[in-house]
């Protein structure tokens, strides 16, 4: 949980790669909730930038309910959390992209859906350098545009050509993820990159990146949201922890979401990122909320699911009824 994968994790992407370690599966559910003296323990993923983290009031919050936390980490986007999970090497996913979520499910990993948000504005955009000479979605037709596969700029890219009428097969998916698309763009060995908010903000003061097309600009509803999972097995144990740490996640967000400048600050610490990227992801000011799994959630989700699908982004038909848990 960061300020929202479309703000600070997203930022840290663009950074060097990250030294993530090597996780191998350990222990069962029973020994990963259990700790010394009848306390609970909570194995936690996390990204480059976590406000929640760094902060030091969620552990506390945490702490003073019975709640021991351990942070694994880092991760560079929501699909190896996903894979950390499924492996029982960790708890929670850490409130990434909905999109690589339901491609784990499809793919049999036994997870369920315990929270989701929504973000506004939503940012992600896709950018190209000044000097590739493309202005419009038209213009990418012959182009190799940076994605993460299964991901929220897979989808953002299949969004843009289908609005903009451009034959899919006419452009070619790149798949790399943050980390390795920051310098292919930078360099031009992409002529255009599919991204979240905080790479886009950092590539716009580096390169002077330009957007042609922009989430909550082009479409008219959201369809990529923010997620919590766990797997199938803990959420029929700890159903009560699992809520525990929703709200205190939800507090970290109430916090960051009434003190943007403050948020970027303590994300600042781990990112360095130069005085202008931090004044144009403050004046963003993206207001993220989160909630357990509801009825609207479910309908949320699926909705988004029923379009990946539709457009080939996931490889089947998912119902979110059965991959969610209502707590």
């Amino acid at each position: 949980m960061t300020l929202s994968r479309r703000n600070l994790l997203g930022a840290a992407l663009a950074l060097p790669v990250l030294g993530i370690p090597s996780l191998a599966a350990c222990g069962n559910d029973d020994e990963a909730a259990a700790a010394a003296g009848g306390r609970k323990k909570v194995r936690l993923t996390y990204g480059a930038i976590s406000v929640p983290k760094t902060r030091g009031v969620f552990e506390k919050t945490l702490s003073d309910q019975g709640i021991d936390v351990e942070w694994v980490g880092p991760f560079p986007n929501h699909a190896p959390t996903l894979q950390a999970v499924a492996t029982n090497t960790a708890d929670f996913s850490f409130g990434g992209s909905s999109t690589p979520a339901d491609q784990a499910l499809l793919s049999g990993n036994k997870l369920v859906y315990v929270a989701w948000s929504s973000s506004t504005p939503r940012t992600s955009a896709i950018i190209v350098r000044p000097e590739s000479g493309i202005t419009s979605v038209k213009d990418l037709a012959g182009k190799n545009v940076a994605v993460n596969k299964a991901g929220l700029g897979e989808f953002l890219l299949v969004a843009a050509l289908e609005k903009y009428g451009v034959p899919r097969d006419s452009v070619t998916f790149t798949y790399l993820n943050p980390p390795d698309a920051a310098p292919a763009f930078g360099s031009g060995k992409v002529d255009a990159w599919s991204i979240w908010s905080g790479p886009l903000e950092l590539a716009q003061v580096q390169y002077n990146a330009k957007s042609i097309f922009t989430d909550g600009d082009e479409l008219d509803k959201q369809i990529d949201f923010g997620t919590y999972l766990v797997r199938e097995e803990y959420a029929k144990k700890e159903a009560d922890t699992i809520r525990k740490v929703i709200a205190a996640y939800k507090a970290e967000q109430d916090w960051a979401n009434a003190n943007p400048a403050e948020a970027q600050k303590i994300g600042n610490a781990v990112s360095k990122y130069p005085q202008a990227v931090v004044d144009k992801l403050v004046k963003n000011n993206v207001q993220v909320t989160w909630s357990l799994i509801n009825d609207e959630g479910i309908a949320q989700l699926q909705s988004g699911a029923d379009w990946l699908t539709d457009h080939k982004v996931l490889s089947g038909k998912i119902t979110i009824a059965d991959h969610a848990v209502k707590l």
